[in-house]
């Protein structure tokens, strides 16, 4: 009897201690499910979208697709400094005309580039995700980053173009090909579109003023006064380096360039880029002073 109590414990003495070395073991946790990102909806035509996909518009609307990718990945960034500055990171709604930035539907790119629709498509969506959440900033703060089709040899400044001095938006240089456009006015069109009632001979005495960079800073006919800014929106020129020719019929204006000459040219960061320029030299010749950082989205949505 005793024997037969001695094997029973012999057998269970061990059993336990497993079961308590099991039991005290440390068990494996599950891995944390990876934190979702923060994301950034616009509001545009009265529609919220998520932040790529609105930029995806842009960049249809605001420079041809044809570009160089440098070129689309500086507009990329630009675009989406711009938007989230202009929102507040997607608190306020941001138009969808050049009063704010072009934006362009899927269905609208469609119809524009038809049968090269994807391939355009995917090229803005690959320059879009290959500059991740970049914007550019100054002193910690995103910058008002301005962009235009094109200059003539070098950019306007903001206090030229506002009367107000930014860092980031001086005058530089910008080596492209210029674009010039003629129009035609008869003295009955200026008089029009001037809201005057000025002579031909009045028209042929006008003085024009340039400022540092080349461009119309004030316009006057007999006692009449408009700035160089003023006078191009009045007569919807393309942009204010232009001269004037007179005739008996009217005047005859070529302008050079096209936009209001700050920040980065389109058709500069092009030329730049077919050259070899990287995006990140392209935006520090354009917005110089500006760096170029990762938008914290998590952060600003916090705040909402």
């Amino acid at each position: 009897m005793k024997k037969l109590l001695i094997i029973i414990l012999l057998f269970c003495i061990p059993l336990y201690f497993v079961k308590g070395l099991k039991s005290t073991s440390p068990t494996l946790e599950t891995p944390a499910a990876p934190e979702k990102q923060c994301e950034i909806y616009v509001k545009v035509n009265d529609k919220e979208i998520a932040l790529n996909e609105y930029l995806v518009g842009v960049l249809a609307g605001e420079m041809p697709a044809s570009f160089h990718e440098e070129a689309l990945k500086a507009q990329a960034i630009a675009a989406r400094t711009y938007a989230l500055k202009k929102t507040e990171y997607g608190k306020k709604e941001i138009q969808a005309t050049t009063a704010h930035q072009v934006f362009q539907s899927e269905e609208k790119r469609k119809e524009k580039w038809q049968a090269v629709f994807s391939t355009y498509e995917n090229k803005i969506e690959q320059a879009i995700e290959a500059t991740g959440d970049q914007v550019l900033t100054y002193d910690g703060e995103l910058i008002t980053a301005m962009f235009h089709a094109s200059s003539s040899k070098q950019t306007e400044s903001a206090k030229n173009y506002s009367g107000h001095d930014i860092p980031y938006l001086q005058a530089v240089s910008s080596i492209e090909e210029i674009l010039s456009e003629t129009v035609n006015f008869t003295f009955t069109q200026l008089n029009e579109k001037l809201k005057q009632q000025l002579s031909a001979t009045a028209y042929g005495n006008m003085s024009l003023a340039r400022n540092n960079t080349n461009r119309i800073e004030q316009v006057t006919v007999g006692k009449v006064v408009w700035s160089g800014r003023e006078f191009r929106e009045l007569l919807q020129l393309k942009s204010t380096d232009f001269t004037v020719k007179w005739s008996a019929k009217g005047l005859e204006i070529t302008t050079r360039g096209y936009g209001h000459g700050v920040g980065m040219s389109q058709h500069g960061a092009n030329a730049m880029a077919k050259n070899g320029t990287t995006v990140e030299a392209i935006l520090n010749n354009y917005y110089p002073g500006a760096k170029i950082e990762e938008a914290n989205y998590c952060k600003e949505v916090g705040k909402q």
